[in-house]
């Protein structure tokens, strides 16, 4: 754990068979006698003890690698807002950017001394990283550019960090996405999971099928494909999602005759292949996404065993409603669905993405490359998940969800959760009093911060923006947290000291997007 400035404390970490001592990464500045504040905080400065002497220079990048440059420009753009400084460009600058190709993925490493400071990454996903970095602890003075003395050498524990936010049920302007994925940018959170659809709208365009975009509550083309740019130029992922086969009343309300009319997307020939090719377009609308989120949860299968198209259609698929029980057919209607639509993300290139939604019965009918989701242990609970050989993403609904203005838990507790633990709130899981902590050595991927919007439009009737705005302030308040506890899975340093830098950062913050 990372101490105060009297109590630091050495790590020791072997290499090539040596051991070697290494301070733990603590920045403080002598003049002011303040740590130098940083989230998630970097795991290590290599070789060298802290220095609290300052590196002052001149604005002036040097980026001689051109797959560099865009994410270059990028930050300096965020730099001149947030410092009202002048960047120039120039082969001599003392502010270089370096390709370094034995870095691994999204590691990167900081030097500033003297006069000088040069950036090392060995893909883009590093290099926005470090400049996250920069941006956290950088000061400006007397139009020069100000960092402490330091080398940082650091990556992330997880491959997902994300946050999710539900433009389905509470419309959210276009300028409010492009200020999440800034969010995701500052906080090396580089997943951004946008949930499209639900009951309530369609946000999506379709030139499949027009009429299920909601009329005047759907995202444009031209805002579809600026999003994606916006995101893809600052390393941050969408993962836009689809929710089916229920939350599927724009389907129902639109197409009728295709989708049936019971709160659930019939399944038959026509019904299936539509849906394919909505998937299939949602794959090349974003391109830039390695994952596409299939939804998968809360939806009311027995359903289908009352619907004489979908018994038929299940006979064909060898799933036969008269010689299995109800509850088997659902579930086994649940997975073909789930599998088909995942057929078609494969086939684009994709991993898709699904909710913890089916049950152990049917988990050897569903692909093990479908990413889950694993938020309540309800319909499944994660250790039959993992053994069966899935991947997880922890969404536990305490602490991680948000539904403003009736549910959010407090900074603290997403510090004290991790990756790791899990605390049902639904009266259906086995771990609904005693909680769910499994072995560190499982295959979680990461952990995500979700905002639902199902209360909004009701509690604020005269004005939903300022929903909308508390909404995003209650994420401002915790995605750093969050974040702290996907790049770390070991605590770094204590809740306190996370809090302060939480309170300095997101004043930079928030000069950014407002």
């Amino acid at each position: 754990m990372i101490q105060t400035k009297r109590q630091l404390l050495w790590q020791t970490s072997q290499t090539n068979g040596k051991l070697r001592l290494n301070y733990v990464c603590v920045f403080y500045n002598k003049e002011c006698d303040e740590m130098i504040q940083c989230i998630p905080t970097p795991k290590h400065i290599d070789g060298m003890q802290v220095k609290p002497t300052k590196c002052i220079f001149k604005p002036i990048v040097c980026c001689r690698e051109n797959v560099f440059i865009e994410a270059t420009t990028v930050f300096v753009g965020y730099a001149e807002k947030l410092f009202g400084l002048k960047f120039e460009y120039d082969e001599g600058g003392l502010f270089e950017i370096c390709r370094k190709t034995d870095l691994k993925n999204g590691q990167y490493i900081i030097q500033s001394e003297k006069n000088s400071v040069s950036v090392h990454a060995g893909d883009l996903s590093g290099l926005h990283n470090a400049f996250s970095v920069i941006l956290q602890i950088a000061e400006q003075a007397d139009n020069m550019f100000v960092l402490p003395e330091v080398t940082i050498t650091d990556q992330s524990d997880c491959v997902y960090r994300g946050m999710m936010v539900d433009l389905a049920r509470c419309w959210h302007p276009f300028q409010y996405l492009l200020q999440y994925v800034d969010m995701c940018y500052f906080y090396r959170v580089n997943i951004l999971h946008l949930h499209f659809t639900d009951s309530q709208s369609y946000t999506l365009p379709s030139d499949c099928f027009p009429k299920l975009s909601t009329k005047e509550q759907h995202y444009t083309k031209d805002e579809i494909k600026k999003l994606n740019e916006y995101a893809c130029a600052r390393g941050v992922m969408i993962v836009p999602e689809i929710d089916v086969p229920g939350h599927c009343e724009p389907f129902q309300q639109s197409y009728p005759e295709l989708f049936g009319t019971s709160g659930i997307i019939c399944q038959h020939n026509d019904s299936i292949r539509a849906m394919q090719d909505l998937f299939s377009e949602l794959c090349q609308m974003f391109p830039n996404s390695e994952y596409i989120h299939i939804g998968g949860d809360e939806a009311e299968i027995k359903k289908w065993a009352e619907c004489t198209a979908c018994r038929k259609y299940g006979k064909s698929l060898g799933i036969n409603p008269d010689k299995m029980e109800t509850h088997l057919f659902a579930e086994r209607m649940y997975a073909n669905f789930v599998q088909k639509m995942a057929d078609v993300v494969f086939e684009n290139g994709k991993t898709p993405i699904a909710w913890e939604g089916f049950s152990k019965e049917v988990n050897e009918y569903v692909s093990k490359d479908i990413l889950l989701m694993s938020w309540e242990n309800y319909y499944q609970t994660t250790p039959e998940l993992l053994k069966a050989g899935f991947r997880i993403v922890n969404c536990s609904w305490n602490p991680l969800y948000v539904v403003t203005s009736l549910v959010c838990w407090e900074p603290k507790n997403i510090y004290d959760w991790s990756i790791y633990k899990w605390q049902p709130v639904h009266g259906g899981s086995p771990y609904l009093h005693t909680g769910l902590e499994i072995d560190p050595d499982s295959d979680v991927c990461g952990g995500q911060l979700l905002a639902w919007g199902d209360q909004i439009s009701s509690h604020y009737i005269e004005n939903v923006e300022q929903g909308v705005i508390d909404e995003r302030n209650l994420l401002l308040e915790r995605l750093p947290f969050l974040a702290e506890n996907t790049w770390n899975i070991r605590k770094q340093r204590p809740f306190e000291e996370v809090k302060v830098s939480y309170d300095i950062l997101c004043q930079k913050l928030r000069k950014l997007i407002e």
